[in-house]
């Protein structure tokens, strides 16, 4: 797939009729716009990385099950690095704020860089695919929590998730851009970016078992 191996700045409806032996009549026919595509391929990205979470075996021992996960997280980012990277774009941020833009009556590359706007359906499974990934994080929370294995209260394990997966997502950005690994070695550090987010994630960890990863009160 072409944003798996060059991400999706490469993604154009010409190049994508070229390889695919189509026409870009035919790719607006079917999907209504670019939009519509890279929003189809976002929920498609959500849907291979929430998989890959749930594929974690089960794990009684909840603590160990959420390292597990966030190596999981992990793997599947640097496997999919393109893919992963696209994920956290405005097809994302549209289908979760559920808002969308008038549609344009004339379309133009330059509008796609400007606004992304992409029927309701497409949306909604970005949406839906965005917070079926989550569930896996929240479910080994909510289990924590109620357990008494993570302090807190078990009403904030959603939230906790998020917390969760904001760190996560962080460590991930700064070893997928490539400055991880060369800024540990400028500030003295011997770790690797491995190490770096397994000590981050286990940092983590020990703060919920001592109940200091608590998300703030609203």
């Amino acid at each position: 797939m072409l944003t798996s191996t060059q991400g999706p700045s490469a993604l154009s409806a010409r190049r994508l009729a070229t390889q695919s032996g189509t026409t870009t009549a035919a790719i607006y026919t079917l999907f209504g716009g670019m939009n519509s595509l890279r929003a189809a391929l976002t929920a498609q990205s959500l849907t291979g990385l929430g998989e890959a979470l749930r594929a974690v075996p089960e794990n009684a021992d909840h603590a160990q099950l959420l390292r597990e996960q966030a190596r999981a997280y992990r793997e599947w980012a640097i496997a999919h690095p393109h893919e992963y990277r696209a994920v956290f774009t405005d097809a994302l941020g549209q289908a979760v704020r559920g808002t969308m833009e008038p549609p344009r009556t004339e379309h133009s590359e330059q509008d796609e860089l400007e606004s992304f706007t992409a029927p309701g359906a497409y949306l909604d499974s970005v949406h839906d695919a965005w917070h079926s990934m989550l569930v896996p994080f929240t479910d080994t929370l909510r289990n924590g929590l109620s357990s008494g294995a993570f302090r807190g209260e078990v009403e904030r394990a959603g939230a906790l998730a998020l917390t969760v997966l904001s760190q996560l997502h962080g460590a991930l950005s700064l070893e997928l851009v490539g400055v991880l690994d060369t800024t540990l070695a400028a500030l003295g550090s011997s770790a690797s970016a491995p190490a770096f987010y397994d000590a981050a994630v286990n940092r983590l960890v020990v703060g919920l078992v001592q109940g200091g990863a608590e998300v703030p009160s609203a």
